[in-house]
Parts: structure tokens; sequence; C-alpha cells
């Protein structure tokens, strides 16, 4: 993986992991993310 490709990695999973974050907890609740976020953001990125 190139350097580049891995700053566009990281950079996308910081603005999932903040967009997740950003949601109105009853809906984090209601969507069953609250508390994994960023194991959330990492498998959509990253992939599993």
């Amino acid at each position: 993986m190139s350097v580049l490709n891995s700053i566009y990695r990281r950079y996308a999973f910081r603005r999932t992991l903040s967009t997740l974050k950003s949601l109105p907890v009853r809906t984090r609740f209601d969507c069953d993310i609250a508390g994994h976020e960023a194991e959330l953001a990492h498998r959509s990125v990253y992939g599993s």
C-alpha cells in the first residue's frame, strides 16, 4: 500500500468515524451502533 493511499484511507476512516459519532444518540441506539462506531468505521474503510 502506498503512503498516499494509506493517508487517504486514514482520512476516510476519521471522516466516517466522525459522521457516525455525529448521529443523534437515538439513531445510534436504534441502529445498534452505539459504542461500536470505531469498529464500523474501520470495517467500512479497510474491509473486514
